[in-house]
């Protein structure tokens, strides 16, 4: 285990997620993370920071299985990102975690100038009473902060997402195990042929089962079934905008939650009166915000 990891100072700024002793594998966070760094890139020196148990091989199947990138792009990201195996201290100018882990972040030290986080998964964001601590959140979903909010609602890169050739017609489920651990899938069998994105120590019998990540995914499937998270919130869920940008059916299972889950309600309803401010574009407001944060 790396302890100390000292970040090449002359980077101004460094996307990341936060890490513990969980993996997240190819997530979300993951395209979050190549999204923005992708408009970033284009004004600060900007690097990525992975530090969990990924490789360069996985994460470039990733990219080459979701983005139309050419090869000069991928080889740029290359490039500009460091593995590093759990740190306990990280120096660096500028650090933006994408899913606002700020319980795993209190598991080690940050010596930045500037430490930014998406608001996502825990709500404890809304305490943050550091100087150097900007939280970056939809204010439709979230508390105000105590110090540092910054109104901003998370967007995706879909100019450069990689164009479908064909559709299967499968019913896709995620059953993973971190927030969507599915025992019993007779009730979902109502919804047709299933495929399951799930962990290899996850999958069920006798129903087609794939584990991420999964190469051309949106052509597998025509439908996508969203099952509930045991805590009730999702901050601000891409697969299903993702589903809306390729055309695909989505059904809501047992969702009784709306009024809670201020996150996956206020998605829904941008995907449904609003979507095209949902698309990260090279002159989005991120590119502002950052600058008279870092500066």
């Amino acid at each position: 285990m790396s302890t100390i990891l000292q970040l090449d100072s002359t980077y101004d700024l460094w996307l990341s997620q936060t890490w513990s002793n969980n993996n997240h594998g190819i997530s979300g966070h993951t395209f979050e993370i190549l999204d923005y760094y992708h408009i970033l890139r284009k004004h600060f020196k900007t690097g990525i920071l992975l530090c969990e148990d990924i490789d360069w091989q996985t994460l470039e199947r990733a990219i080459r299985s979701k983005y139309d990138f050419t090869d000069d792009e991928i080889a740029d990201i290359r490039i500009n990102t460091v593995f590093a195996n759990r740190p306990k201290v990280v120096k660096a100018n500028a650090i933006l975690f994408v899913d606002g882990g700020v319980i795993n972040a209190s598991n080690y030290v940050l010596l930045c100038n500037r430490v930014l986080h998406f608001a996502c998964g825990n709500r404890e964001v809304m305490n943050n009473t550091k100087a150097n601590t900007y939280i970056l959140q939809d204010n439709r979903v979230y508390e105000p902060v105590q110090r540092n909010g910054i109104n901003y609602k998370k967007k995706i890169l879909f100019d450069r997402l990689k164009p479908i050739q064909t559709s299967g017609n499968k019913t896709l489920v995620y059953a993973t195990k971190n927030c969507r651990n599915i025992e019993d899938y007779n009730d979902l069998k109502q919804y047709g042929d299933l495929l399951v994105i799930t962990n290899e120590e996850n999958r069920p019998v006798g129903i087609d089962s794939v584990v991420p990540p999964v190469d051309n995914l949106f052509e597998l499937f025509s439908t996508y079934v969203y099952t509930p998270i045991q805590r009730q919130w999702d901050c601000s869920p891409r697969f299903i905008a993702e589903c809306k940008y390729y055309g695909k059916q989505v059904i809501f299972h047992n969702i009784d939650y709306w009024d809670v889950d201020h996150g996956l309600r206020w998605r829904q309803w941008d995907i449904d009166h609003d979507f095209d401010s949902l698309y990260l574009r090279e002159d989005d407001e991120i590119v502002c915000i950052i600058s008279q944060v870092i500066s």
